[in-house]
């Protein structure tokens, strides 16, 4: 059974919802001549991101069990080099440099990075545990930043992602990691009656190259999660297979034996409930806090039924 969302008349441009809300001081905008750096939300709309994002961790407490922990806004940048991000991910890290050093001086090996993704920082914070596991499931919720210059309304260059990452055995990683995925999209799909999945490629290991993305798709490396939006689809959550990438950089188990391996579910929870938003009823922050926990509800139901 789906949640009543009671959709908003076809085609309501997302760009006169944002404006609405602004209008109303739900939110506003951080940006500037570079482009859109963030959004900052108020009182029913904050209380609907709290009540999403606490929502998504529901979802998957009684069955994972998630142990949860903190994120820094700062990680260290030879983090992210022994995992060769500077050099395989598309996005441009920011760097948090001190103003006493010159604009055009390159950031050293020691520099700062704003962090631009969550799950560093579980891999960061087991890194060195001498111990192995079937499966555990760790999450976080943290602020990421990425340099990708639009106007887009929802390429933001501060936004929230909440992670899921599992570690553990390698065919208990795969087909746990699909369970969760599978789990969220059809709680999502009680929120809006439009979600589609799709394979998508990333680099989070490999070559940037053709033949890569090829091989990734071909392997169902990542799927995403997609919600109409603005004439297009907009991907507002994936599942990522990182094999034994980030166990091995990490040295996450002990020596000996097959490493262990890793997958993360991960959601950006501002394009998400904007995406939710503008299929509620008069883009009404207080009616999507109410379907939400009804979603919610419906979901644990259907767990418990199976």
């Amino acid at each position: 059974m789906r949640v009543p969302t009671s959709p908003t008349p076809a085609g309501p441009r997302p760009d006169a919802m944002i404006d609405e809300l602004r209008d109303l001081r739900l939110l506003s905008l951080v940006e500037n001549g570079t482009g859109l750096i963030g959004y900052r939300f108020h009182g029913p709309l904050f209380d609907a991101f709290e009540a999403l994002d606490g929502a998504l961790v529901a979802l998957f407490r009684e069955e994972y069990r998630p142990t949860a922990h903190s994120c820094t806004t700062l990680l260290e940048r030879e983090a992210l080099e022994s995992i060769g991000f500077f050099d395989k991910l598309p996005s441009i890290p920011l760097h948090a440099v001190p103003h006493e050093i010159a604009a055009d001086q390159s950031p050293g090996p020691s520099a700062w990075v704003l962090s631009p993704s969550t799950c560093y920082h579980t891999f960061g914070h087991l890194s060195g545990i001498d111990e192995r596991w079937d499966l555990r499931c760790f999450t976080a919720r943290g602020v990421c930043h990425r340099f990708e210059p639009s106007a887009e309304s929802t390429r933001l260059a501060s936004f929230t992602m909440r992670e899921f990452v599992l570690i553990g055995d390698a065919d208990l990683v795969v087909s746990r990691g699909e369970s969760m995925f599978e789990q969220a999209v059809a709680f999502l799909g009680r929120l809006h009656d439009d979600v589609s999945v799709k394979k998508a490629s990333d680099v989070f290991y490999g070559e940037r190259s053709e033949v890569t993305r090829r091989v990734q798709l071909a392997r169902g490396v990542k799927r995403e999660v997609l919600i109409p939006w603005a004439g297009d689809e907009l991907a507002v959550g994936s599942r990522n297979l990182h094999r034994d990438l980030f166990t091995t950089v990490f040295g996450i188990g002990p020596n000996g034996g097959p490493a262990m391996h890793s997958a993360c579910v991960a959601f950006g929870i501002e394009r998400l409930l904007l995406a939710l938003l503008a299929r509620t009823e008069g883009h009404d922050p207080e009616r999507l806090c109410a379907l939400i926990s009804t979603a919610l509800a419906e979901s644990s139901s259907a767990v418990h039924a199976t």
